[in-house]
C-alpha cells in the first residue's frame, strides 16, 4: 500500500494580522487574517528540520529508515547550494539517503511529492521524507504584503504503516506566466491581478480537478476534504465553485486566514491539518498551483491514522498557540528595513 505513513508541521510563533499592515499604509483596516512570520533567528531549514522531526516521529521509524529527501522552497537564499543536503545531514540521515532539491514555483514540494511517489511505488527506495518550506516576504504596500506568510510541512511515504493511501494524480500545465522574481529581486512581480485569478490559479485548479475526477470515474462529493494551493481567498472561493465543492468540504484544509500563503508548504500543511481530523475511508482531493501548472492527487484515509494520533502536533495547536508582532517589528524580523549599529 502506498502513501503517507506520518506528517510534521512547523509553523512560526509570531503573527502580523493583516489589519495592523492597512494601518501602516492608511487602507481598509477591517481586514481580519493574519500570517505567520519568521522571528530573526528563523529561516526556511530551521523551518524544515522542525517539521520533518515531526514527520519522522509521527510516522513511527527512525532517522536512519529515511532512503532520501526532498525539499521544495522557492525561497532558498542561495542561487546554487543544496538546502537538501544539508538539512538530511542535520537530521542525521545516512549518507547513502538521497538529497533533492525542488525550487521554481509554490507547486515545488508537490513536485518532490510525486518524485517520492514514484520512487517507492516503483520500490527503488522504501520511506522518502518530502518537506516544503517558505517564508514568503512580500515589497511594502503591495497586496502580496498581505498574505505573505512563513510555515513548513513534511510527510513521510512509504508501503508500510500508510495512513492515507495514494491513489492517483492528473497534471494540467500551460506555462501561464503570473509570478516571477529575478536573481537580483528581493520581491517577486506580479502580472494583472484579474488575469491570474482566471488564466492562472482558477483554470489550472479547476481543469487539474476535474481530469483527475475523470480518470478516478469520481465525483465532488465523494470527496471528504478537499485543500486547495492556499494563494488568495478569491481564487480558491472561485475554483470550488466552479468544482462543485462546498464550504465544508475547504474548512479543515484551509489555513491561509491562520498562516498567509506559505507557498510550497501550503498544501502540505493543509493535507496535515485533513489528517488531524480524518476518518478512515474517507477521500481528500490535493490541489496545487504555481507558475503555470497544477497537480491534482487523491488519498483515501486509513485504519492506521487513528493508531498514530498522539503521535502528531495537530496543526490547531498552531492555529492557537500564537503571539502578535507590530508592522514595524515584522520589518525589522523579515530584513525589509536594515537594523543599523
Amino acid at each position: 500500500m502506498l502513501g503517507i505513513s506520518g506528517y510534521g508541521v512547523y509553523i512560526p510563533l509570531y503573527r502580523l494580522k493583516q489589519s495592523e499592515i492597512a494601518a501602516a499604509w492608511k487602507s481598509d483596516s477591517r481586514l481580519t487574517g493574519e500570517k505567520a512570520v519568521a522571528y530573526f533567528d528563523e529561516n526556511v531549514l530551521t523551518l524544515a528540520y522542525n517539521a520533518c522531526k515531526s514527520a519522522i516521529s509521527h510516522a513511527g521509524v527512525e532517522p536512519g529508515d529515511i532512503n532520501a529527501l526532498y525539499l521544495g522552497t522557492v525561497s532558498s537564499p542561495y542561487s546554487e547550494a543544496s538546502l537538501a543536503a544539508h538539512l538530511a545531514n542535520t537530521l542525521s540521515l545516512p549518507d547513502k539517503a538521497e538529497a533533492a532539491d525542488f525550487s521554481a514555483s509554490c507547486r515545488a514540494s508537490i513536485a518532490a511529492l510525486q518524485a517520492g511517489l514514484d520512487a517507492v511505488k516503483s520500490g527503488r527506495l522504501d520511506n522518502i521524507l518530502i518537506v516544503g518550506s517558505d517564508i514568503l516576504v512580500g515589497a511594502p504596500g503591495t497586496n502580496f504584503e498581505y498574505t505573505a506568510g512563513s510555515g513548513a510541512g513534511a510527510l513521510v511515504l512509504s508501503n508500510n504503516g500508510v495512513i492515507a493511501e495514494y491513489e492517483n494524480s492528473f497534471f494540467y500545465t500551460t506555462g501561464f506566466a503570473d509570478k516571477w522574481k529575478n536573481v537580483e529581486s528581493k520581491y517577486p512581480t506580479f502580472g494583472d491581478t484579474g488575469f491570474i485569478r482566471q488564466y492562472g490559479y482558477v483554470e489550472h485548479v479547476v481543469k487539474a480537478a476535474k481530469g483527475l475526477m475523470e480518470k478516478l470515474g469520481a465525483k465532488t462529493e465523494n470527496f471528504k476534504h478537499a485543500v486547495f494551493q492556499q494563494q488568495e481567498s478569491r481564487m480558491i472561493t472561485e475554483a470550488s465553485k466552479k468544482l462543485g465543492f462546498t464550504p465544508e468540504q475547504l474548512n479543515t484544509g484551509t489555513t491561509l486566514e491562520s498562516f498567509g500563503d506559505t507557498g510550497s508548504a501550503s498544501i502540505l500543511i493543509g493535507l496535515s491539518a485533513i489528517l488531524d481530523q480524518a476518518e478512515p475511508g474517507q477521500k481528500i482531493l490535493a490541489v496545487s498551483y504555481g507558475s503555470g501548472s497544477s497537480d491534482a492527487l487523491s488519498f483515501t484515509v486509513k485504519e492506521e491514522v487513528n493508531h498514530k494520533r498522539e503521535k502528531s502536533t495537530p496543526v490547531k495547536r498552531y492555529k492557537e498557540n500564537k503571539k502578535y508582532v507590530d508592522y514595524f517589528t515584522h520589518l525589522r524580523q523579515n530584513r525589509i528595513i536594515p537594523r543599523t549599529d
